[in-house]
């Protein structure tokens, strides 16, 4: 079940111990600046969390399937989101971040000099 903007409100409001309104306030701001950020052309990387990238599509040709006709498509705008590496070891498992992945290195090798 997917999460709701007024879940994502109610549960901001309450590990931050403010009111509703006030979380309210701040992630509709938040969402607003995203927005103009990335309207604006610009990427918006939030370490620990991933990248927002605009892309643009060049016009092309298509074709109508119906007629076979080749018909000229417009270019379009879109976004992407490229998951950090903690994020995405967070929600699968199966990437490690690279602090953990130091951290064991670390320890491999304290283990192959034999530390006290």
């Amino acid at each position: 079940m997917p999460i709701t903007k007024s879940d994502l409100i109610n549960e901001t409001a309450i590990s931050c111990g403010v009111t509703r309104d006030c979380a309210r306030v701040s992630i509709e701001q938040f969402f607003d600046v995203v927005k103009d950020f990335i309207k604006s052309g610009n990427s918006l990387e939030i370490r620990g969390f991933g990248t927002f990238s605009p892309k643009t599509c060049n016009s092309r040709l298509g074709r109508n399937l119906k007629t076979g006709e080749l018909i000229p498509l417009a270019s379009s705008k879109s976004m992407s989101f490229k998951f950090s590496s903690e994020l995405k070891a967070k929600v699968t498992g199966s990437v490690k971040s690279k602090k953990a992945a130091s951290k064991q290195v670390q320890v491999r090798e304290l283990e192959e000099i034999g530390s006290p």
